[in-house]
Protein backbone atom coordinates (compact mmCIF):
# COMPACT_ATOMS: atom_id res chain seq x y z
CA UNK A 1 0.00 0.00 0.00
CA UNK A 2 1.23 3.31 -1.05
CA UNK A 3 1.98 5.22 2.08
CA UNK A 4 0.53 8.33 0.43
CA UNK A 5 -2.60 6.83 0.16
CA UNK A 6 -2.96 6.17 3.81
CA UNK A 7 -2.89 9.00 4.68
CA UNK A 8 -6.17 9.71 2.61
CA UNK A 9 -7.71 6.23 4.11
CA UNK A 10 -6.78 7.18 7.65
CA UNK A 11 -7.31 10.08 10.29
CA UNK A 12 -4.46 11.01 12.33
CA UNK A 13 -5.02 11.33 15.95
CA UNK A 14 -2.09 13.48 16.37
CA UNK A 15 -2.34 17.39 16.30
CA UNK A 16 1.05 18.82 16.66
CA UNK A 17 1.08 21.68 18.39
CA UNK A 18 2.18 24.97 16.71
CA UNK A 19 5.64 25.55 18.52
CA UNK A 20 6.71 22.06 17.05
CA UNK A 21 5.75 22.86 13.28
CA UNK A 22 9.50 23.50 12.37
CA UNK A 23 10.44 20.94 14.13
CA UNK A 24 8.55 18.71 11.99
CA UNK A 25 9.35 20.75 8.62
CA UNK A 26 12.95 20.34 9.05
CA UNK A 27 14.79 19.11 6.75
CA UNK A 28 18.54 18.54 8.83
CA UNK A 29 19.18 14.64 9.86
CA UNK A 30 20.26 15.30 13.05
CA UNK A 31 18.06 17.92 15.45
CA UNK A 32 18.78 18.78 19.34
CA UNK A 33 15.36 20.44 21.37
CA UNK A 34 15.66 21.49 24.83
CA UNK A 35 12.37 21.94 26.32
CA UNK A 36 10.85 22.98 29.53
CA UNK A 37 8.93 20.66 31.51
CA UNK A 38 5.33 20.24 30.09
CA UNK A 39 6.10 21.33 26.59
CA UNK A 40 5.33 18.11 25.11
CA UNK A 41 8.37 17.32 23.59
CA UNK A 42 7.81 13.49 24.12
CA UNK A 43 4.23 13.29 22.32
CA UNK A 44 5.80 15.50 19.71
CA UNK A 45 8.46 13.06 19.26
CA UNK A 46 6.30 10.24 18.76
CA UNK A 47 4.08 12.15 16.72
CA UNK A 48 7.39 12.43 14.09
CA UNK A 49 8.06 9.00 14.72
CA UNK A 50 4.58 7.79 13.22
CA UNK A 51 4.54 10.54 10.52
CA UNK A 52 8.04 9.40 9.33
CA UNK A 53 7.08 5.73 9.21
CA UNK A 54 3.93 6.18 7.91
CA UNK A 55 5.60 8.17 4.89
CA UNK A 56 8.78 6.67 4.69
CA UNK A 57 9.72 5.56 0.68
CA UNK A 58 12.07 2.98 2.33
CA UNK A 59 11.30 -0.75 2.18
CA UNK A 60 11.42 -2.76 5.65
CA UNK A 61 11.75 0.45 7.75
CA UNK A 62 12.40 0.81 11.39
CA UNK A 63 11.87 3.70 13.49
CA UNK A 64 12.59 3.69 17.90
CA UNK A 65 11.98 5.55 20.59
CA UNK A 66 14.24 4.91 23.52
CA UNK A 67 14.13 6.61 26.88
CA UNK A 68 16.77 6.26 29.98
CA UNK A 69 14.83 3.27 30.83
CA UNK A 70 12.71 0.76 29.19
CA UNK A 71 9.72 0.87 31.71
CA UNK A 72 9.91 4.91 31.27
CA UNK A 73 9.46 4.94 27.85
CA UNK A 74 6.73 2.62 28.29
CA UNK A 75 5.16 4.74 31.10
CA UNK A 76 5.84 7.65 28.88
CA UNK A 77 5.33 6.91 25.20
CA UNK A 78 3.55 3.80 24.75
CA UNK A 79 0.02 4.65 24.96
CA UNK A 80 0.71 7.66 22.97
CA UNK A 81 2.44 5.25 20.76
CA UNK A 82 -0.74 2.79 20.23
CA UNK A 83 -2.90 6.10 19.98
CA UNK A 84 -1.21 7.74 17.05
CA UNK A 85 -1.19 4.78 15.07
CA UNK A 86 -4.92 3.40 15.91
CA UNK A 87 -6.45 2.95 12.44
CA UNK A 88 -2.83 2.72 10.22
CA UNK A 89 -1.63 -0.76 12.46
CA UNK A 90 -1.15 -3.97 10.52
CA UNK A 91 -2.51 -5.90 13.78
CA UNK A 92 -2.38 -5.30 17.23
CA UNK A 93 0.18 -3.79 19.33
CA UNK A 94 2.74 -6.07 20.47
CA UNK A 95 2.61 -5.36 24.22
CA UNK A 96 5.71 -7.72 24.86
CA UNK A 97 8.16 -5.77 22.75
CA UNK A 98 6.65 -2.59 22.80
CA UNK A 99 6.19 -2.40 18.92
CA UNK A 100 3.58 -1.49 16.10
CA UNK A 101 3.38 -2.48 12.62
CA UNK A 102 2.12 -0.11 10.12
CA UNK A 103 0.12 -1.13 7.15
CA UNK A 104 3.47 -0.18 5.35
CA UNK A 105 5.12 -2.51 6.95
CA UNK A 106 7.15 -0.07 9.11
CA UNK A 107 7.90 -0.29 12.58
CA UNK A 108 8.01 1.62 15.53
CA UNK A 109 9.61 0.30 18.53
CA UNK A 110 10.26 1.61 22.02
CA UNK A 111 13.58 0.86 24.09
CA UNK A 112 15.41 1.66 26.99
CA UNK A 113 18.58 2.72 27.37
CA UNK A 114 19.35 0.64 30.54
CA UNK A 115 19.34 -2.01 28.39
CA UNK A 116 21.94 -1.03 25.24
CA UNK A 117 22.30 -4.59 24.41
CA UNK A 118 19.11 -4.54 22.75
CA UNK A 119 19.65 -2.43 20.22
CA UNK A 120 22.84 -3.55 18.81
CA UNK A 121 23.15 -5.26 15.68
CA UNK A 122 19.87 -3.50 14.84
CA UNK A 123 19.20 -1.04 11.87
CA UNK A 124 17.25 1.72 11.98
CA UNK A 125 15.58 4.34 9.86
CA UNK A 126 15.27 7.31 12.42
CA UNK A 127 15.84 7.08 16.69
CA UNK A 128 14.54 9.79 19.35
CA UNK A 129 16.66 9.78 22.28
CA UNK A 130 14.54 11.20 25.01
CA UNK A 131 16.27 12.62 28.22
CA UNK A 132 19.74 12.07 26.84
CA UNK A 133 21.55 13.32 29.75
CA UNK A 134 20.08 10.64 31.78
CA UNK A 135 21.47 7.98 29.62
CA UNK A 136 25.13 7.20 29.65
CA UNK A 137 27.36 9.09 27.26
CA UNK A 138 28.83 5.87 24.87
CA UNK A 139 25.32 4.59 24.07
CA UNK A 140 25.14 7.30 20.95
CA UNK A 141 28.55 7.08 19.37
CA UNK A 142 28.84 2.75 20.65
CA UNK A 143 25.83 1.81 20.29
CA UNK A 144 23.03 3.59 18.80
CA UNK A 145 24.94 5.81 15.65
CA UNK A 146 26.31 2.43 14.01
CA UNK A 147 22.25 1.02 13.69
CA UNK A 148 21.72 4.30 11.49
CA UNK A 149 24.99 4.61 8.95
CA UNK A 150 24.03 2.40 6.34
CA UNK A 151 20.56 3.52 5.96
CA UNK A 152 21.29 7.00 6.60
CA UNK A 153 18.55 7.38 9.23
CA UNK A 154 18.49 10.44 11.11
CA UNK A 155 18.45 11.14 15.16
CA UNK A 156 16.58 13.65 17.78
CA UNK A 157 18.14 14.06 21.19
CA UNK A 158 15.60 15.89 23.19
CA UNK A 159 15.51 16.73 27.39
CA UNK A 160 15.58 18.88 30.12
CA UNK A 161 19.45 20.81 30.86
CA UNK A 162 21.27 18.82 34.08
CA UNK A 163 24.48 20.93 33.38
CA UNK A 164 26.89 20.60 31.22
CA UNK A 165 26.95 17.21 30.36
CA UNK A 166 27.17 14.85 27.43
CA UNK A 167 22.77 16.01 25.94
CA UNK A 168 24.74 19.66 26.41
CA UNK A 169 27.77 18.53 24.13
CA UNK A 170 24.88 17.57 21.86
CA UNK A 171 23.07 20.89 21.85
CA UNK A 172 26.52 22.59 21.38
CA UNK A 173 26.73 20.72 18.14
CA UNK A 174 23.45 21.34 17.20
CA UNK A 175 24.16 25.04 17.95
CA UNK A 176 27.37 25.13 15.93
CA UNK A 177 27.14 22.51 12.99
CA UNK A 178 25.70 21.74 9.88
CA UNK A 179 22.95 19.17 8.84
CA UNK A 180 21.51 19.99 12.80
CA UNK A 181 18.19 20.98 13.58
CA UNK A 182 17.93 22.98 17.01
CA UNK A 183 15.50 24.43 19.15
CA UNK A 184 15.04 25.60 22.77
CA UNK A 185 11.53 26.28 24.67
CA UNK A 186 11.69 28.20 27.57
CA UNK A 187 8.71 28.50 29.63
CA UNK A 188 8.44 32.34 29.75
CA UNK A 189 8.33 31.94 25.71
CA UNK A 190 6.86 29.40 24.62
CA UNK A 191 2.91 29.99 25.65
CA UNK A 192 2.69 26.64 26.42
CA UNK A 193 1.53 27.36 29.98
CA UNK A 194 -0.52 29.91 31.40
CA UNK A 195 0.87 32.64 33.87
CA UNK A 196 -1.20 30.52 36.86
CA UNK A 197 0.54 27.12 36.58
CA UNK A 198 4.30 29.32 36.14
CA UNK A 199 3.49 31.23 39.51
CA UNK A 200 2.89 27.51 40.81
CA UNK A 201 5.97 26.42 39.18
CA UNK A 202 7.98 29.05 40.63
CA UNK A 203 6.55 28.70 44.48
CA UNK A 204 7.32 25.29 44.72
CA UNK A 205 10.93 25.26 43.16
CA UNK A 206 13.89 26.58 44.30
CA UNK A 207 15.15 29.30 41.73
CA UNK A 208 18.27 26.82 40.36
CA UNK A 209 15.36 24.20 39.56
CA UNK A 210 13.43 26.56 38.14
CA UNK A 211 15.90 28.10 35.94
CA UNK A 212 16.59 24.30 34.82
CA UNK A 213 13.27 22.84 34.51
CA UNK A 214 11.16 26.11 33.33
CA UNK A 215 14.01 27.69 31.87
CA UNK A 216 16.34 25.65 30.39
CA UNK A 217 19.53 26.61 31.83
CA UNK A 218 22.78 24.87 31.63
CA UNK A 219 23.98 26.94 33.93
CA UNK A 220 21.92 26.21 37.15
CA UNK A 221 23.48 24.02 39.66
CA UNK A 222 21.93 20.02 38.94
CA UNK A 223 19.74 19.23 41.79
CA UNK A 224 21.02 16.44 44.11
CA UNK A 225 24.52 16.51 42.27
CA UNK A 226 27.07 15.51 44.90
CA UNK A 227 30.26 16.94 42.04
CA UNK A 228 28.77 18.72 39.55
CA UNK A 229 29.17 21.92 40.65
CA UNK A 230 33.41 20.69 41.77
CA UNK A 231 33.53 19.63 38.03
CA UNK A 232 32.22 22.68 36.83
CA UNK A 233 35.11 24.80 39.19
CA UNK A 234 37.74 22.34 37.91
CA UNK A 235 36.39 23.26 34.40
CA UNK A 236 36.65 27.07 35.18
CA UNK A 237 40.25 26.52 36.62
CA UNK A 238 41.26 24.55 33.49
CA UNK A 239 41.95 21.15 35.55
CA UNK A 240 40.15 19.35 33.29
CA UNK A 241 41.94 19.53 29.61
CA UNK A 242 44.86 17.57 28.15
CA UNK A 243 46.98 15.84 30.88
CA UNK A 244 48.53 12.99 29.12
CA UNK A 245 50.20 9.64 30.53
CA UNK A 246 53.96 10.47 31.30
CA UNK A 247 56.09 7.27 30.76
CA UNK A 248 58.41 8.34 33.51
CA UNK A 249 56.01 7.62 36.23
CA UNK A 250 53.87 4.68 37.71
CA UNK A 251 50.39 4.37 37.13
CA UNK A 252 47.85 3.44 39.84
CA UNK A 253 44.32 2.03 39.50
CA UNK A 254 41.39 1.88 41.11
CA UNK A 255 38.19 -0.30 40.23
CA UNK A 256 35.21 -0.91 40.54
CA UNK A 257 33.94 -4.54 39.60
CA UNK A 258 30.31 -5.60 38.37
CA UNK A 259 29.12 -8.90 38.76
CA UNK A 260 25.49 -8.07 37.46
CA UNK A 261 26.47 -4.69 35.81
CA UNK A 262 29.69 -2.19 34.64
CA UNK A 263 33.27 -2.47 35.47
CA UNK A 264 34.69 0.71 36.02
CA UNK A 265 38.38 1.37 35.97
CA UNK A 266 39.86 5.08 36.62
CA UNK A 267 43.68 5.22 36.00
CA UNK A 268 45.76 7.86 37.89
CA UNK A 269 49.45 8.82 38.38
CA UNK A 270 50.97 11.23 41.42
CA UNK A 271 52.65 14.45 40.54
CA UNK A 272 54.27 17.37 42.80
CA UNK A 273 50.54 19.40 42.63
CA UNK A 274 48.37 16.20 43.35
CA UNK A 275 47.18 13.25 41.61
CA UNK A 276 46.62 13.57 37.49
CA UNK A 277 43.55 10.74 35.85
CA UNK A 278 44.98 10.49 33.01
CA UNK A 279 42.32 7.34 31.46
CA UNK A 280 38.88 5.47 32.55
CA UNK A 281 37.46 2.39 31.27
CA UNK A 282 34.02 1.38 31.71
CA UNK A 283 32.32 -2.31 30.06
CA UNK A 284 29.27 -4.02 30.67
CA UNK A 285 28.60 -8.22 31.19
CA UNK A 286 32.60 -8.57 30.27
CA UNK A 287 34.76 -11.39 32.04
CA UNK A 288 38.27 -11.14 34.10
CA UNK A 289 40.14 -12.15 31.03
CA UNK A 290 38.72 -9.92 28.59
CA UNK A 291 39.74 -7.13 32.06
CA UNK A 292 42.93 -8.66 32.38
CA UNK A 293 43.63 -7.55 28.45
CA UNK A 294 42.47 -4.48 28.43
CA UNK A 295 44.78 -4.03 31.24
CA UNK A 296 47.57 -5.55 29.46
CA UNK A 297 47.39 -3.70 25.95
CA UNK A 298 47.67 -0.10 27.83
CA UNK A 299 50.97 1.24 28.24
CA UNK A 300 51.39 1.26 31.48
CA UNK A 301 53.74 -0.10 34.12
CA UNK A 302 50.69 -0.34 37.54
CA UNK A 303 52.23 0.41 40.81
CA UNK A 304 48.89 -0.55 42.73
CA UNK A 305 45.64 -1.96 41.65
CA UNK A 306 43.36 -1.35 44.23
CA UNK A 307 40.20 -3.75 44.18
CA UNK A 308 36.71 -3.67 46.10
CA UNK A 309 36.72 -5.38 49.26
CA UNK A 310 34.28 -7.47 48.25
CA UNK A 311 36.53 -9.08 45.51
CA UNK A 312 37.65 -11.37 48.29
CA UNK A 313 34.85 -13.35 48.17
CA UNK A 314 34.87 -16.45 46.46
CA UNK A 315 33.22 -17.50 43.02
CA UNK A 316 30.90 -20.92 43.65
CA UNK A 317 31.34 -21.63 39.90
CA UNK A 318 35.12 -20.92 40.38
CA UNK A 319 36.17 -21.43 44.03
CA UNK A 320 38.45 -18.68 43.64
CA UNK A 321 38.23 -15.48 44.32
CA UNK A 322 38.77 -11.89 41.84
CA UNK A 323 41.74 -11.00 44.06
CA UNK A 324 43.34 -14.41 43.87
CA UNK A 325 42.82 -14.02 39.65
CA UNK A 326 44.25 -10.75 39.52
CA UNK A 327 47.46 -11.64 41.68
CA UNK A 328 48.20 -14.89 39.73
CA UNK A 329 48.05 -12.57 36.72
CA UNK A 330 51.01 -10.50 37.65
CA UNK A 331 49.41 -7.57 39.15
CA UNK A 332 50.01 -5.91 42.46
CA UNK A 333 47.25 -5.25 44.31
CA UNK A 334 45.50 -4.00 47.70
CA UNK A 335 41.70 -4.31 49.04
CA UNK A 336 40.02 -0.67 49.07
CA UNK A 337 39.83 0.00 53.03
CA UNK A 338 35.94 -0.91 54.25
CA UNK A 339 34.36 2.31 54.65
CA UNK A 340 30.89 3.95 54.31
CA UNK A 341 29.59 5.38 50.76
CA UNK A 342 29.29 8.81 52.48
CA UNK A 343 33.19 8.68 53.63
CA UNK A 344 34.31 7.88 50.49
CA UNK A 345 31.78 10.69 48.89
CA UNK A 346 33.60 13.16 51.28
CA UNK A 347 36.95 11.66 50.49
CA UNK A 348 36.09 12.34 46.65
CA UNK A 349 34.78 15.80 47.45
CA UNK A 350 38.14 16.73 49.72
CA UNK A 351 40.59 15.40 47.01
CA UNK A 352 38.89 16.38 43.69
CA UNK A 353 39.83 20.25 43.80
CA UNK A 354 43.30 18.89 43.99
CA UNK A 355 43.13 16.72 40.82
CA UNK A 356 43.91 17.15 37.33
CA UNK A 357 41.71 15.26 34.51
CA UNK A 358 42.22 14.23 30.60
CA UNK A 359 39.28 15.19 29.19
CA UNK A 360 39.72 13.03 25.88
CA UNK A 361 40.35 9.60 27.62
CA UNK A 362 38.21 10.33 30.65
CA UNK A 363 35.45 11.70 29.00
CA UNK A 364 33.14 9.19 29.91
CA UNK A 365 34.53 8.90 33.56
CA UNK A 366 33.89 12.95 34.17
CA UNK A 367 30.02 12.57 32.61
CA UNK A 368 29.09 9.30 34.72
CA UNK A 369 30.73 11.63 37.99
CA UNK A 370 28.85 14.78 36.96
CA UNK A 371 25.22 12.83 37.14
CA UNK A 372 26.12 11.24 40.28
CA UNK A 373 23.61 11.97 42.79
CA UNK A 374 21.12 11.12 45.33
CA UNK A 375 17.93 9.40 45.04
CA UNK A 376 14.55 11.73 45.00
CA UNK A 377 11.79 10.77 47.05
CA UNK A 378 8.57 12.01 45.54
CA UNK A 379 6.21 11.73 48.24
CA UNK A 380 8.50 13.42 50.71
CA UNK A 381 9.97 16.13 47.98
CA UNK A 382 13.41 15.66 49.22
CA UNK A 383 16.23 14.51 48.50
CA UNK A 384 17.40 11.20 50.27
CA UNK A 385 21.07 10.84 52.10
CA UNK A 386 22.17 7.73 50.15
CA UNK A 387 23.07 7.97 46.37
CA UNK A 388 20.72 6.56 43.06
CA UNK A 389 22.01 3.10 41.71
CA UNK A 390 22.14 4.15 37.42
CA UNK A 391 24.61 4.35 34.68
CA UNK A 392 26.61 6.54 36.66
CA UNK A 393 26.97 4.39 39.58
CA UNK A 394 29.87 2.33 38.59
CA UNK A 395 32.76 5.52 37.30
CA UNK A 396 31.56 7.26 40.65
CA UNK A 397 32.09 3.95 42.88
CA UNK A 398 35.45 3.39 41.37
CA UNK A 399 36.19 7.32 41.86
CA UNK A 400 35.20 7.18 44.94
CA UNK A 401 38.08 3.84 46.14
CA UNK A 402 40.44 6.01 44.20
CA UNK A 403 39.69 9.00 46.64
CA UNK A 404 40.05 6.81 49.39
CA UNK A 405 43.16 5.03 48.40
CA UNK A 406 45.15 8.41 47.61
CA UNK A 407 43.93 9.60 51.05
CA UNK A 408 46.10 7.10 52.47
CA UNK A 409 48.88 7.11 49.80
CA UNK A 410 49.45 10.99 49.14
CA UNK A 411 53.41 10.04 50.36
CA UNK A 412 56.12 8.91 48.08
CA UNK A 413 57.13 6.78 51.48
CA UNK A 414 53.58 4.80 51.60
CA UNK A 415 53.76 2.33 54.41
CA UNK A 416 52.00 -0.58 53.81
CA UNK A 417 51.12 -0.07 57.74
CA UNK A 418 48.71 2.17 57.05
CA UNK A 419 46.51 0.29 54.71
CA UNK A 420 43.98 -2.28 55.64
CA UNK A 421 45.43 -4.66 53.45
CA UNK A 422 48.57 -5.67 52.73
CA UNK A 423 50.33 -5.20 49.08
CA UNK A 424 49.56 -8.71 47.32
CA UNK A 425 51.54 -9.91 44.76
CA UNK A 426 52.82 -13.28 43.54
CA UNK A 427 55.92 -14.42 45.33
CA UNK A 428 58.71 -16.60 43.96
CA UNK A 429 59.06 -19.70 45.63
CA UNK A 430 61.37 -22.62 45.52
CA UNK A 431 60.82 -26.09 44.91
CA UNK A 432 61.18 -27.16 48.44
CA UNK A 433 59.05 -24.67 49.64
CA UNK A 434 56.27 -25.42 47.00
CA UNK A 435 56.56 -29.32 47.88
CA UNK A 436 56.37 -28.42 51.53
CA UNK A 437 53.31 -26.56 50.55
CA UNK A 438 51.33 -28.65 48.77
CA UNK A 439 52.31 -31.23 51.69
CA UNK A 440 50.28 -29.12 54.14
CA UNK A 441 47.50 -28.27 51.23
CA UNK A 442 48.34 -24.89 51.66
CA UNK A 443 49.90 -23.47 48.91
CA UNK A 444 47.14 -21.11 47.70
CA UNK A 445 46.85 -19.55 51.10
CA UNK A 446 50.72 -19.03 51.22
CA UNK A 447 50.32 -17.25 47.81
CA UNK A 448 47.41 -14.78 49.58
CA UNK A 449 46.79 -14.67 52.63
CA UNK A 450 43.38 -12.82 52.58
Amino acid sequence: MNPHETSSEFHLSYKPREQFLPFHGRSARFSAMVCHRRAGKTVSCIGELVIRALYTTKTRAKFAYCGPYRQQAKEVAWEYLKEFTEGIRRGPPRESDLRVTLHNGSTITLYGADNPDALRGLYFDGIVLDEYGDCRPSLWGEVVLPTLLDRKGWAVFIGTPKGKNHFYQMVKRAQEEDNWYYMTLKASESGLLDDDSLKEARAEMTEAQYEQEMECSFEAAVQGSYYSSLLTKMELNNQIGEFPYDPLEEVYVSADLGYTDSTAFWFWQLSDTGPILIDYEEYDGQSLDFYFELLDGKPYKYQRIYLPHDSKAKSLQTGRSTIEQFVDHGYPCKVVPKLSVQHGIDAVRLLLPQCKIDKANCYSGIEAVRAYSRSFNEKLQSYSDHPRHDWASNGSDSLRYFALVTELSKSETESTEDMEEPLLTKPEYSLDQLWKDKKEDNWRSSIIRI
